[in-house]
């Protein structure tokens, strides 16, 4: 897989990052947290149907931060990356082993 290939795949990583980042520099910059939340959330909402069974109560104040970062930011960058590589990858693959039945 070339290096382009590559970026691709990961490019829902640095997404998330980002948003993270900006999330955490937010409240030390003395910014309006919301405008950041809300790229969050338009980063997650496609993914919102398999990320509803995924709330737990968790009563540790810094573990819930932790679990609501890996759950909005996380998970959907592994789905999005996930998709990606079989748009990158896999359909080409299949597509060659299809040509050559």
């Amino acid at each position: 897989m070339g290096l382009t290939r590559r970026l691709v795949v990961a490019s829902p990583f640095a997404v998330a990052f980002v948003l993270n980042f900006l999330s955490l520099a937010t409240y030390r910059l003395h910014w309006n947290p919301e405008h950041v939340a809300r790229y969050g959330f338009l980063f997650a909402i496609p993914w919102a149907w398999i990320l509803d069974g995924l709330f737990v109560s968790i009563h540790s104040r810094w573990l819930s931060a932790l679990y609501g970062y890996a759950v909005f930011l996380w998970v959907p960058a592994l789905l999005y990356s996930g998709c990606l590589w079989l748009l990158v990858v896999g359909i080409p693959k299949l597509r060659r082993a299809s040509l050559n039945q």
